[in-house]
């Protein structure tokens, strides 16, 4: 029977990403994201996107592990389709709508939200790629690697695992909101963006409840953050970790470089630029 391994947001069989060093991931998740970031054309933005999707297949993760975050882009691509449409003015060649309050949606308007669009897809399926490697030692130990002080790696440590218990919630209270009676997905998109903002009272409740019990959980354990702290894994440097950093950092490197020095990574880009 194949193993599983237990990461931040599911469960993962063996792949290649967990075997590389800590720090190695922190890099990837950070290089991952700021290149997105960086990236302000479609096309190019589009070629990053298709990498990252191939990436799981190369690396063994299945792609069904994403399937549970599609709701979250969707809700996304829906914020960013109404924000773009109601409330911009981007000159284009063809305008297609004017608005009465100055406002319009022109061909670059369009333009304009399938790269939002595809830059948080990006964002998205990359760190969901890493995240699916990555388990509580490996942040703490990763951010460790990068003498970052202890208490800012369990603080940072928290804050992932904050994030996944912050969709567990959200699935609990969206299933038993459905299940007495509520229509959360009826009606056009502002009808939908007001049923989900109801949620935000539980969740919010629930936060604070957990962050209370996790303070006393912290307490009854005596965690303290001074002293000199022991520590139960080493994980050692491999040539397969170094060379994974060296082409982190260079494919950053260009991406910068081509960024402020062409315009070929900036919106439009090329072949419209």
């Amino acid at each position: 029977m194949e193993r599983r391994y237990r990461t931040f947001f599911l469960y993962v069989e063996e792949t290649p990403l967990l075997h590389l060093h800590p720090a190695v991931k922190l890099l990837a998740l950070f290089t991952i994201n700021l290149i997105a970031w960086l990236l302000e054309a479609p096309i190019p933005l589009l070629i990053l996107l298709a990498a990252l999707i191939s990436s799981y297949v190369l690396l063994r993760v299945p792609l069904s592990r994403i399937r549970r975050f599609l709701l979250y882009a969707l809700l996304v691509s829906q914020a960013v389709v109404v924000s773009y449409a109601l409330g911009s003015r981007i000159p284009g060649r063809v305008v297609y709508a004017a608005l009465p309050w100055g406002a319009y949606i022109s061909d670059m308007t369009l333009l304009y939200m399938a790269t939002m669009i595809m830059r948080f897809a990006s964002m998205l399926v990359g760190s969901t790629l890493l995240l699916s490697a990555m388990r509580d030692v490996d942040v703490i130990y990763g951010l460790l690697s990068f003498k970052v002080p202890y208490t800012a790696a369990f603080a940072f440590n928290l804050a992932f695992r904050f994030s996944s218990l912050f969709l567990e919630d959200f699935k609990m209270i969206r299933d038993a909101m459905i299940l007495r009676g509520a229509k959360l997905d009826e009606g056009g998109i502002l009808q939908r963006a007001r049923n989900y903002s109801r949620m935000g009272i539980p969740l919010t409740v629930i936060a604070l409840r957990r962050m209370n019990e996790l303070s006393y959980v912290l307490e009854i354990k005596g965690l303290g953050f001074k002293g000199r702290r022991t520590h139960l894994h080493e994980f050692e440097w491999s040539a397969r970790d170094i060379c994974a950093a060296i082409l982190l950092l260079a494919s950053l490197a260009v991406v910068a470089l081509l960024r402020l020095t062409t315009s070929l990574l900036s919106f439009p880009g090329w072949p419209l630029a």
